[in-house]
Protein backbone atom coordinates (compact mmCIF):
# COMPACT_ATOMS: atom_id res chain seq x y z
CA UNK A 1 0.00 0.00 0.00
CA UNK A 2 3.09 2.12 0.93
CA UNK A 3 4.42 1.82 -2.37
CA UNK A 4 1.56 2.38 -4.39
CA UNK A 5 0.56 5.66 -2.99
CA UNK A 6 4.61 6.57 -3.23
CA UNK A 7 4.23 5.61 -6.86
CA UNK A 8 1.00 7.56 -7.24
CA UNK A 9 2.94 10.59 -5.50
CA UNK A 10 5.75 10.64 -8.10
CA UNK A 11 3.58 10.26 -11.20
CA UNK A 12 1.36 13.09 -9.59
CA UNK A 13 4.77 15.30 -8.98
CA UNK A 14 6.02 14.35 -12.38
CA UNK A 15 2.60 16.22 -13.99
CA UNK A 16 2.78 19.37 -11.89
CA UNK A 17 6.74 19.43 -13.21
CA UNK A 18 5.31 19.18 -17.17
CA UNK A 19 2.22 21.78 -16.40
CA UNK A 20 4.77 24.48 -15.41
CA UNK A 21 6.94 23.83 -17.67
CA UNK A 22 4.63 24.30 -20.13
CA UNK A 23 3.56 27.53 -18.35
CA UNK A 24 6.80 28.39 -18.16
CA UNK A 25 7.50 27.87 -21.64
CA UNK A 26 4.00 29.44 -22.71
CA UNK A 27 5.01 32.79 -20.89
CA UNK A 28 8.43 32.92 -22.14
CA UNK A 29 6.30 32.91 -25.70
CA UNK A 30 3.97 34.85 -24.83
CA UNK A 31 6.77 37.40 -23.26
CA UNK A 32 8.61 36.87 -26.91
CA UNK A 33 6.25 37.82 -28.92
CA UNK A 34 5.04 41.19 -26.73
CA UNK A 35 8.46 42.31 -27.40
CA UNK A 36 9.32 41.98 -31.00
CA UNK A 37 5.41 42.79 -31.69
CA UNK A 38 6.25 46.37 -30.09
CA UNK A 39 9.92 46.15 -32.32
CA UNK A 40 7.60 45.79 -35.63
CA UNK A 41 5.11 47.95 -34.91
CA UNK A 42 7.79 50.49 -34.04
CA UNK A 43 9.31 50.26 -37.46
CA UNK A 44 5.93 50.07 -39.26
CA UNK A 45 5.14 53.11 -37.74
CA UNK A 46 8.44 54.70 -38.39
CA UNK A 47 8.23 53.74 -42.57
CA UNK A 48 4.79 53.18 -42.59
CA UNK A 49 5.08 50.67 -45.58
CA UNK A 50 3.88 46.87 -46.27
CA UNK A 51 7.40 45.07 -45.81
CA UNK A 52 6.94 46.54 -42.15
CA UNK A 53 3.73 44.78 -41.79
CA UNK A 54 4.81 41.23 -43.63
CA UNK A 55 7.35 41.12 -40.97
CA UNK A 56 4.71 41.17 -38.25
CA UNK A 57 2.93 37.90 -40.05
CA UNK A 58 6.07 36.42 -39.83
CA UNK A 59 7.19 36.84 -36.48
CA UNK A 60 3.62 36.04 -35.33
CA UNK A 61 3.70 32.85 -37.28
CA UNK A 62 7.02 31.94 -35.92
CA UNK A 63 6.54 32.29 -32.43
CA UNK A 64 2.72 30.95 -32.41
CA UNK A 65 4.65 27.45 -33.65
CA UNK A 66 7.08 27.77 -30.01
CA UNK A 67 3.41 27.78 -28.31
CA UNK A 68 2.96 23.90 -27.11
CA UNK A 69 -0.12 22.04 -28.31
CA UNK A 70 -1.68 22.30 -24.80
CA UNK A 71 -1.82 26.29 -25.30
CA UNK A 72 -2.50 26.27 -28.93
CA UNK A 73 -5.67 23.42 -28.74
CA UNK A 74 -7.72 25.89 -27.15
CA UNK A 75 -6.48 29.36 -28.34
CA UNK A 76 -7.88 31.50 -31.02
CA UNK A 77 -5.43 31.92 -33.64
CA UNK A 78 -5.25 35.99 -33.89
CA UNK A 79 -6.61 37.69 -36.88
CA UNK A 80 -4.12 40.24 -38.93
CA UNK A 81 -6.98 41.09 -41.37
CA UNK A 82 -10.79 41.29 -40.10
CA UNK A 83 -13.88 41.27 -43.00
CA UNK A 84 -16.00 43.51 -40.08
CA UNK A 85 -15.98 47.16 -41.62
CA UNK A 86 -13.98 49.56 -39.61
CA UNK A 87 -17.44 52.33 -39.92
CA UNK A 88 -21.39 51.73 -40.44
CA UNK A 89 -22.18 52.46 -43.94
CA UNK A 90 -25.00 54.51 -44.58
CA UNK A 91 -27.90 52.95 -45.40
CA UNK A 92 -28.69 53.59 -49.84
CA UNK A 93 -31.25 56.23 -50.29
CA UNK A 94 -32.05 57.56 -54.16
CA UNK A 95 -30.36 60.02 -55.53
CA UNK A 96 -33.88 61.91 -57.24
CA UNK A 97 -37.34 60.94 -57.37
CA UNK A 98 -36.71 58.57 -60.73
CA UNK A 99 -35.98 56.01 -58.11
CA UNK A 100 -38.39 56.01 -56.18
CA UNK A 101 -39.94 52.23 -55.68
CA UNK A 102 -43.56 53.21 -55.28
CA UNK A 103 -45.34 54.94 -58.47
CA UNK A 104 -47.73 56.59 -56.05
CA UNK A 105 -46.79 60.42 -54.93
CA UNK A 106 -45.29 60.89 -51.70
CA UNK A 107 -42.36 62.32 -49.49
CA UNK A 108 -38.77 60.64 -49.89
CA UNK A 109 -35.88 61.10 -48.67
CA UNK A 110 -33.29 61.25 -51.65
CA UNK A 111 -29.23 61.68 -51.26
CA UNK A 112 -27.72 64.19 -53.99
CA UNK A 113 -23.55 62.35 -53.17
CA UNK A 114 -23.03 58.89 -52.09
CA UNK A 115 -21.36 61.05 -48.83
CA UNK A 116 -23.88 64.16 -48.16
CA UNK A 117 -26.51 64.03 -46.26
CA UNK A 118 -30.18 62.90 -46.73
CA UNK A 119 -33.29 65.52 -47.62
CA UNK A 120 -36.70 65.05 -47.82
CA UNK A 121 -38.27 65.69 -50.88
CA UNK A 122 -41.76 65.30 -52.31
CA UNK A 123 -42.14 62.74 -55.43
CA UNK A 124 -44.80 63.34 -57.74
CA UNK A 125 -45.10 59.96 -59.69
CA UNK A 126 -48.45 60.19 -61.31
CA UNK A 127 -48.09 63.35 -63.55
CA UNK A 128 -45.84 63.77 -66.72
CA UNK A 129 -44.78 60.32 -66.11
CA UNK A 130 -43.78 60.78 -62.53
CA UNK A 131 -40.46 60.77 -61.05
CA UNK A 132 -40.96 64.42 -60.41
CA UNK A 133 -39.05 66.44 -57.47
CA UNK A 134 -41.50 69.30 -56.38
CA UNK A 135 -39.79 72.54 -56.05
CA UNK A 136 -42.43 74.90 -55.53
CA UNK A 137 -46.24 74.08 -54.81
CA UNK A 138 -49.18 76.97 -54.09
CA UNK A 139 -52.72 76.68 -54.05
CA UNK A 140 -54.53 78.33 -51.81
CA UNK A 141 -52.52 81.22 -50.06
CA UNK A 142 -51.87 79.55 -46.64
CA UNK A 143 -48.19 79.96 -46.26
CA UNK A 144 -46.84 83.93 -46.80
CA UNK A 145 -44.03 83.67 -49.30
CA UNK A 146 -42.56 87.22 -48.72
CA UNK A 147 -39.60 85.68 -46.26
CA UNK A 148 -36.16 86.32 -45.97
CA UNK A 149 -32.91 85.04 -48.06
CA UNK A 150 -32.48 82.57 -45.05
CA UNK A 151 -35.99 81.06 -45.88
CA UNK A 152 -35.83 80.85 -49.41
CA UNK A 153 -32.09 79.59 -48.78
CA UNK A 154 -33.25 76.70 -46.48
CA UNK A 155 -36.60 76.16 -47.58
CA UNK A 156 -40.52 77.03 -45.95
CA UNK A 157 -43.74 75.19 -45.62
CA UNK A 158 -44.91 71.49 -45.17
CA UNK A 159 -44.84 69.10 -48.15
CA UNK A 160 -49.03 67.95 -47.26
CA UNK A 161 -49.71 71.85 -48.15
CA UNK A 162 -48.06 74.87 -50.02
CA UNK A 163 -43.99 74.85 -49.51
CA UNK A 164 -40.95 75.99 -51.32
CA UNK A 165 -38.19 73.01 -51.18
CA UNK A 166 -35.00 75.74 -50.94
CA UNK A 167 -32.59 76.80 -52.97
CA UNK A 168 -29.44 75.30 -51.38
CA UNK A 169 -31.25 71.70 -52.33
CA UNK A 170 -32.25 73.04 -55.51
CA UNK A 171 -28.72 74.06 -56.00
CA UNK A 172 -27.34 70.60 -55.13
CA UNK A 173 -29.37 68.78 -57.05
CA UNK A 174 -29.46 70.55 -60.55
CA UNK A 175 -25.51 70.79 -59.85
CA UNK A 176 -24.56 67.16 -59.82
CA UNK A 177 -27.05 65.82 -62.42
CA UNK A 178 -29.02 67.40 -65.50
CA UNK A 179 -32.54 68.40 -65.07
CA UNK A 180 -35.29 69.39 -66.84
CA UNK A 181 -38.18 72.17 -65.76
CA UNK A 182 -42.08 71.64 -65.26
CA UNK A 183 -44.02 74.84 -64.64
CA UNK A 184 -47.58 74.52 -63.80
CA UNK A 185 -50.27 77.18 -63.89
CA UNK A 186 -53.79 77.74 -63.21
CA UNK A 187 -56.27 81.11 -62.89
CA UNK A 188 -58.64 81.69 -60.81
CA UNK A 189 -61.13 80.97 -63.72
CA UNK A 190 -59.91 77.33 -64.12
CA UNK A 191 -57.68 78.17 -66.97
CA UNK A 192 -54.92 75.68 -66.87
CA UNK A 193 -51.59 75.45 -68.51
CA UNK A 194 -47.97 74.44 -68.17
CA UNK A 195 -44.43 75.16 -69.58
CA UNK A 196 -41.88 72.27 -69.68
CA UNK A 197 -38.07 73.23 -70.27
CA UNK A 198 -35.35 70.95 -71.29
CA UNK A 199 -32.92 71.82 -68.49
CA UNK A 200 -32.32 73.88 -65.19
CA UNK A 201 -29.76 74.44 -63.19
CA UNK A 202 -29.25 77.10 -60.28
CA UNK A 203 -25.92 78.09 -58.93
CA UNK A 204 -24.02 78.50 -55.26
CA UNK A 205 -25.30 80.93 -52.98
CA UNK A 206 -21.69 82.56 -53.05
CA UNK A 207 -23.34 83.17 -57.01
CA UNK A 208 -26.32 84.37 -55.23
CA UNK A 209 -28.13 81.02 -56.57
CA UNK A 210 -28.18 82.27 -60.06
CA UNK A 211 -30.27 81.13 -63.13
CA UNK A 212 -27.58 79.29 -64.80
CA UNK A 213 -29.53 77.89 -67.38
CA UNK A 214 -32.96 77.35 -68.51
CA UNK A 215 -32.23 74.94 -71.94
CA UNK A 216 -32.35 75.61 -75.32
CA UNK A 217 -36.29 74.53 -75.82
CA UNK A 218 -39.36 74.44 -73.85
CA UNK A 219 -43.29 73.48 -75.00
CA UNK A 220 -46.11 73.52 -73.19
CA UNK A 221 -49.25 75.82 -73.52
CA UNK A 222 -48.56 78.20 -70.36
CA UNK A 223 -45.87 80.30 -73.05
CA UNK A 224 -42.03 81.29 -71.89
CA UNK A 225 -41.59 83.52 -68.79
CA UNK A 226 -38.14 81.96 -67.59
CA UNK A 227 -35.44 82.14 -70.61
CA UNK A 228 -35.31 85.83 -70.79
CA UNK A 229 -34.42 86.13 -67.27
CA UNK A 230 -31.41 83.11 -67.18
CA UNK A 231 -28.41 84.85 -65.52
CA UNK A 232 -30.60 86.57 -63.37
CA UNK A 233 -29.59 86.30 -59.59
CA UNK A 234 -31.62 85.39 -57.12
CA UNK A 235 -33.57 88.58 -54.31
CA UNK A 236 -35.27 88.21 -51.36
CA UNK A 237 -36.95 91.02 -49.41
CA UNK A 238 -33.57 91.52 -47.51
CA UNK A 239 -31.01 90.88 -49.98
CA UNK A 240 -31.26 93.04 -53.33
CA UNK A 241 -29.12 91.50 -56.24
CA UNK A 242 -31.27 92.39 -59.25
CA UNK A 243 -28.94 95.33 -60.08
CA UNK A 244 -31.22 98.18 -60.79
CA UNK A 245 -32.81 100.86 -58.81
CA UNK A 246 -34.89 99.88 -56.43
CA UNK A 247 -35.67 96.57 -54.85
CA UNK A 248 -38.24 94.19 -57.10
CA UNK A 249 -38.57 92.19 -54.44
CA UNK A 250 -40.26 94.67 -52.39
CA UNK A 251 -42.18 96.57 -55.33
CA UNK A 252 -43.35 92.84 -56.51
CA UNK A 253 -43.21 91.77 -52.80
CA UNK A 254 -42.47 88.46 -53.58
CA UNK A 255 -38.88 86.70 -54.33
CA UNK A 256 -37.18 85.50 -57.91
CA UNK A 257 -34.75 85.90 -60.16
CA UNK A 258 -34.88 89.67 -60.71
CA UNK A 259 -35.52 91.92 -62.54
CA UNK A 260 -38.62 89.91 -64.22
CA UNK A 261 -41.28 91.64 -66.19
CA UNK A 262 -42.48 87.69 -67.12
CA UNK A 263 -42.72 85.73 -64.13
CA UNK A 264 -43.06 85.95 -60.28
CA UNK A 265 -44.78 82.76 -58.74
CA UNK A 266 -43.75 83.72 -55.35
CA UNK A 267 -45.77 86.84 -55.49
CA UNK A 268 -48.56 87.58 -53.35
CA UNK A 269 -51.27 84.96 -53.55
CA UNK A 270 -54.72 86.53 -54.57
CA UNK A 271 -56.82 87.19 -57.29
CA UNK A 272 -55.68 90.34 -58.78
CA UNK A 273 -54.68 91.63 -62.17
CA UNK A 274 -51.47 93.89 -61.18
CA UNK A 275 -47.35 93.49 -60.47
CA UNK A 276 -47.84 92.40 -56.74
CA UNK A 277 -49.22 89.17 -57.35
CA UNK A 278 -48.31 85.78 -58.44
CA UNK A 279 -48.05 85.62 -62.11
CA UNK A 280 -46.75 84.16 -65.24
CA UNK A 281 -47.49 86.45 -67.94
CA UNK A 282 -47.05 84.45 -71.25
CA UNK A 283 -49.85 82.66 -70.10
CA UNK A 284 -52.49 84.75 -70.80
CA UNK A 285 -50.08 87.72 -71.69
CA UNK A 286 -51.34 89.54 -68.30
CA UNK A 287 -50.56 90.06 -64.66
CA UNK A 288 -53.57 88.04 -63.81
CA UNK A 289 -53.01 86.32 -60.27
CA UNK A 290 -53.05 82.32 -60.09
CA UNK A 291 -54.56 79.99 -57.80
CA UNK A 292 -52.51 77.17 -58.39
CA UNK A 293 -48.50 77.46 -59.26
CA UNK A 294 -46.26 74.63 -58.93
CA UNK A 295 -42.17 73.96 -60.01
CA UNK A 296 -41.37 70.56 -60.82
CA UNK A 297 -37.44 69.16 -61.69
CA UNK A 298 -36.86 65.60 -63.25
CA UNK A 299 -33.68 63.89 -63.83
CA UNK A 300 -32.36 63.14 -67.40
Amino acid sequence: MDRKLLELQNELTKHRDEVERNRISHDSAIQDIGRNLSVILDQQTASANHSSYESLEQVLLSFRSRIPDCVTSTSSPLQLNSDTPTTTPKPYQPSSCKERASNVSGVSLIRVYSDSSPFNVYCEMEKFDGGWIVLQHRFNGSVNFFRSWNEYRDGFGKFDGEFWLGLEHIHQLTTARSYELIVEVKDFSGNYGYTRYNAFQVGTEGEQYRLKTMGSTYRGSAGDSMTLITGQKFSTKDRDNDGSIGSHADAYEGAWWYPSAYSNLNGPYKNSNNVKGNWWVSFKNDYRGLSFSRMMIREL
